[in-house]
């Protein structure tokens, strides 16, 4: 019996369907698009997240005191 032929098969990949319809989007901005498109823009349409700057911490000094 050939995989398309048995009951319950899908033909279908969601995760694949998903990845083209973003490039798709993403082929249609860029077409739109009057020059290079900023690299904010291509992350905002594939839905890219940054996470969040983390803020430096102070800590206390490293160094040691001289011996002696």
């Amino acid at each position: 019996m050939a995989a398309t032929e048995r009951s319950g098969d899908s033909l279908t990949d969601g995760d694949l369907q998903y990845e083209i319809e973003l490039v798709g989007e993403l082929v249609v901005a860029a077409t739109s698009s009057e020059g290079p498109m900023a690299q904010d823009e291509i992350d905002r349409l594939l839905g890219v997240t940054h996470p969040a700057t983390p803020s430096p911490t102070t800590s206390p000094s490293t160094e040691q005191a001289p011996e002696g």
